[in-house]
C-alpha cells in the first residue's frame, strides 16, 4: 500500500494527506483504484475508528473528527462500497460513545484510546471548537448511514458550541464543518445561531481570518494555523491547508443559509487571489526557504517575517512544501470553476454537500465589477458520476434555472453560459432536461433534491 506523507521529504502516512488526494482525484474524474488500498490502513479494528496515521492511538481532537469525516466522504464517494460504508458508520458510533464518555467536554487536546479518556499536555493545546467538528460527524452519519438518532447529538453539540461567549477557534476544520452543520440543522427545524457560527470563521480579531497586507502583499482571506499561546503568535502566519480546506463546508452551507452569499463570495475571491503567496508569487519576489524543491507544490506556511523578509514562504517541517495543502488545489479546480473572468469563479454549492443523498449543481456567481460580464463554464467531472442524468454520452445536456425567481434561463449544451450585471449576484441550478424546480415549504426542490432554502 503506498504511503502518503504530509510534506515533501517526509515518510509519514496520513489520512489528512491520502484522503485529500483521493477525494481530489475523484472530484476531477480521475482513476483512484491505485491508491484505494491505503484507505484500510487507517482503520483500527481494535478501536472501531479511523486514525490519521495507522496505530497512532493518541490523537488530537481536531484530527480525530476531521479524519473520520474524510473517511466517511471517501467511503461514500470514492470507494462507494458496502464494507467501507460499514466501517465509517461504525466509526461514527465510536465518536458518539466518546462524546458520552467525556460528557461532550472536548476542551482538551485529544483522546487516548489506550486508556479511553481525554488528555492535554498544555493548556494552550485545548480544542473547545471540537464540538463543531463532532457535530458535523454526527450529521454526516445521520444522513449518510441512516442513523437519524444522531441528528439530536449534532444539534446538542452545536448548542454547546454556540454558547461560548468568545470565539473558541483552535483549528479551522472544526469551525468550518460546524458552519455546514449549523446551516443544515437550522434549515430543517433545529434552530441555532448560524450567524454566530459563521462570524467565528470570518473573524480577524479572535478567529482565524487574515486581512490587510504584509509588506506590499495583500493577505486577505488567508487562514491562520491555530490559536497558539497568544494572538500575536497566531496572527504571524497563515497556512495553505487551512486556507483552502474550509471551502468544502462553506460552499454547501450557503444553500441552507443564502444570507451567506455575499460574504462567502468575497472571502473566497480574496483567499484564492492571496493563495499565490504560498508559491512565493506576489507583486514582487517573495522570500522562500526551499526554492529548489518541487515548485509545483505550495509552501505549508506564510510568515509575516522571517530572516528579515516580509512576507516569507516557508514551512514547519521537512521540505517545507505541503503535500496535504497541495491536494486541495484539486478541490479548488472542481469547486471554483473557471468562467473566462479571473475574479469571477463559478462556485459549486452542491458537489461537496457530502451528507446529501441527492443533489444537482448549484452555482454562485458574484460580479464585483461595475460592468456587465458574460461567463461560460462547465461542472466538475465528478458530476458525471453524481448526476449522470445531466449528461448524454459524456456531454452536458441540461437546463439552467435562476433560483431567485425560479425561472428557466436556457439550455446547457456542453457548457453553461450566463450574463451577469454590474455588482450582481446570481444563484443558478443545472437540472436534467424536462425537470422543473418547485417551491415547497420554503425550500426549492427538484426530483427529491433540495436545491436551495429560500
Amino acid at each position: 500500500h503506498p504511503n502518503f506523507g504530509a510534506y515533501i521529504s517526509c515518510d509519514s502516512n496520513e489520512m489528512v494527506t491520502w484522503g485529500i488526494l483521493a477525494i481530489g482525484e475523484w472530484l476531477l474524474g480521475r482513476e483512484t483504484a491505485w491508491m484505494s488500498p491505503t484507505f484500510w490502513d487507517f482503520f483500527s479494528k481494535e478501536h472501531n475508528v479511523f486514525f490519521n496515521s495507522p496505530n497512532h492511538t493518541r490523537v488530537e481532537y481536531w484530527y480525530l473528527f476531521y479524519v473520520n469525516a474524510l473517511a466517511g466522504i471517501v467511503a461514500k464517494n470514492v470507494i462507494n462500497g458496502g464494507e467501507a460504508m460499514a466501517l465509517a458508520a461504525g466509526a461514527a458510533d465510536t465518536l458518539a460513545e466518546i462524546a458520552e464518555k467525556v460528557q461532550y467536554d472536548f476542551n482538551a487536546q485529544g483522546f487516548d484510546f489506550t486508556v479511553y479518556k481525554s488528555w492535554t499536555n498544555k493548556h494552550i493545546y485545548r480544542q473547545p471548537d471540537s464540538l463543531a467538528g463532532f457535530a458535523y460527524n454526527m450529521l454526516f452519519a445521520a444522513l449518510s448511514f441512516d442513523k437519524p438518532d444522531l441528528i439530536a447529538k449534532s444539534a446538542y453539540a452545536l448548542d454547546l458550541y454556540a454558547a461560548f461567549e468568545s470565539n473558541p477557534w483552535y483549528e479551522i476544520p472544526n469551525g468550518s464543518s460546524g458552519l455546514y452543520a449549523a446551516a443544515w440543522l437550522n434549515a430543517h427545524g433545529w434552530l441555532n445561531n448560524v450567524k454566530k457560527t459563521a462570524a467565528w470563521i470570518f473573524d480577524n480579531q479572535e478567529g482565524p481570518l487574515q486581512v490587510g497586507k504584509w509588506g506590499k502583499e495583500p493577505i486577505d482571506g488567508l487562514i491562520m494555523g491555530w490559536r497558539g499561546d497568544n494572538r500575536m503568535y497566531a496572527a504571524s502566519a497563515a497556512y495553505s491547508m487551512e486556507t483552502l480546506m474550509p471551502l468544502q463546508f462553506i460552499l454547501p452551507a450557503i444553500r441552507y443559509c443564502p444570507e451567506l452569499c455575499k460574504a462567502a463570495a468575497k472571502y473566497i475571491r480574496c483567499a484564492l487571489s492571496s493563495f499565490r503567496l504560498f508559491f512565493a508569487e506576489g507583486t514582487e519576489l517573495i522570500y522562500e526557504t526551499k526554492p529548489n524543491i518541487n515548485v509545483s507544490v505550495p509552501y505549508e506556511k506564510l510568515e509575516r517575517e522571517r530572516d528579515g523578509h516580509t512576507p516569507a514562504a516557508c514551512g514547519d517541517y521537512y521540505g517545507h512544501r505541503s503535500v496535504y495543502g497541495a491536494g486541495y488545489m484539486y478541490w479548488v479546480e472542481a469547486l471554483a470553476r473557471k468562467t473566462g473572468e479571473n475574479m469571477i469563479p463559478a462556485l459549486d454549492l452542491s458537489l461537496t454537500d457530502w451528507p446529501s443523498a441527492k443533489k444537482y449543481p448549484i452555482f454562485l456567481l458574484d460580479n464585483p465589477f461595475d460592468r456587465d460580464v458574460s461567463l461560460a463554464f462547465t461542472p466538475a467531472p465528478a458530476w458525471k458520476c453524481v448526476a449522470p442524468d445531466l449528461f448524454a454520452d459524456g456531454r452536458l445536456e441540461a437546463s439552467v434555472w435562476d433560483l431567485e425567481d425560479v425561472s428557466r434561463l436556457g439550455a446547457a449544451d456542453g457548457a453553461i453560459n450566463c450574463a451577469l450585471g454590474p455588482g450582481r449576484t446570481k444563484l443558478i441550478a443545472v437540472l436534467p432536461n424536462g425537470n422543473t424546480p418547485q417551491r415547497a415549504g420554503g425550500v426549492i426542490k427538484c426530483s427529491g433534491a433540495e436545491l436551495m432554502v429560500e
